[in-house]
């Protein structure tokens, strides 16, 4: 190898970065139900009215990437073996104003006489265990409850019970575990409840987008303007913080926290925008070996709102 001259003509890891990046999809300025319908209000706003955000890290395209390749391996399969189903039905015509969302698989069932909702889910092999307990992921559930509406709406036979196919993508220490796919299935939430969060969201983007400067309202990919001129009055806050406890060892006793919002870790707005990233974890009291609750100094109007178990 000659010195200071690379093996490959070109940066294949930069390569690989900027075509999945490219195959996003692009920003249709709708509200989406797989990844709109819960999490922060603020990240839902910002995303649905285009806000720039930072460049995404190699792992989470990869990430992204990993579970269509199983969406379509998958339907590769079920049409292989001639399994009596739909696949990718475009719910956007049925589903609440403002609202888009493609079912993964409408599958026929004939011993229930109806139709299956199935929707198609990649898990860390460490989450699987709080799926195998505690059931769905609630986002998941309220994403599926909006899709089994909306083929309601359609006219498709339903059976009134969806299930959500959990994929592992790896497996983990603990032998003891076993990991494998789980169908977990739940039934549809209401739709009178389930439409009205979704309209109350559908209210706060189309206000944050209205706040806005007529030149963002539909930015140009190219002329982005200064960050400040997308934060406005009508933009949410960042997502408090929320209390946690944990147990410590050498006192014996359990501290409670504030500690970040899980979606802090997957925010993709610069901090200009949004800077709940920033957020730390912060002690505001303890609960000793009895389970009596001291609030630390500075602290004593935040009450608890969990406890020890």
């Amino acid at each position: 190898m000659v010195a200071d001259v690379s093996l490959l003509p070109f940066d294949l890891t930069e390569v690989v970065h900027e075509e999945l990046a490219r195959q996003r999809r692009p920003n249709d300025f709708l509200l989406h139900a797989s990844s709109h319908i819960d999490g922060p209000l603020r990240h839902t706003q910002l995303d649905v009215a285009g806000a720039p955000k930072v460049k995404s890290e190699l792992l989470s395209e990869i990430t992204l990437f990993t579970g269509t390749m199983w969406h379509e391996w998958l339907h590769n399969t079920l049409r292989r073996l001639g399994v009596p189903y739909m696949a990718e039905v475009n719910l956007t015509p049925w589903l609440p104003e403002g609202w888009a969302g493609t079912a993964d698989a409408v599958v026929w069932n004939p011993d229930l006489k109806g139709f299956v909702l199935i929707d198609f889910k990649t898990q860390k092999g460490e989450g699987m265990r709080y799926i195998a307990t505690g059931g769905a992921k609630e986002p998941h559930k309220l994403q599926a409850s909006a899709y089994w509406h909306a083929l309601k709406k359609m006219g498709i036979p339903l059976v009134k019970q969806i299930g959500v196919f959990y994929l592992p993508k790896n497996d983990v220490r603990g032998k003891d575990a076993v990991i494998e796919p789980i169908l977990a299935d739940f039934e549809p939430y209401p739709a009178k409840e389930l439409h009205k969060v979704m309209a109350e969201r559908r209210e706060r983007v189309k206000e944050y987008r209205e706040s806005l400067p007529p030149t963002l309202r539909d930015p140009d990919p190219l002329f982005r303007g200064p960050l400040q001129d997308w934060v406005t009055d009508a933009l949410a806050p960042p997502s408090e913080r929320e209390q946690r406890v944990y147990f410590d060892r050498k006192t014996g006793t359990y501290d409670l926290k504030l500690v970040p919002h899980w979606s802090t870790s997957y925010c993709p707005f610069p901090n200009e925008l949004c800077d709940c990233s920033e957020q730390g974890t912060t002690k505001i009291g303890l609960f000793d070996t009895d389970g009596t609750y001291y609030p630390r100094t500075g602290y004593e109007d935040i009450e608890p709102t969990v406890f020890p178990s």
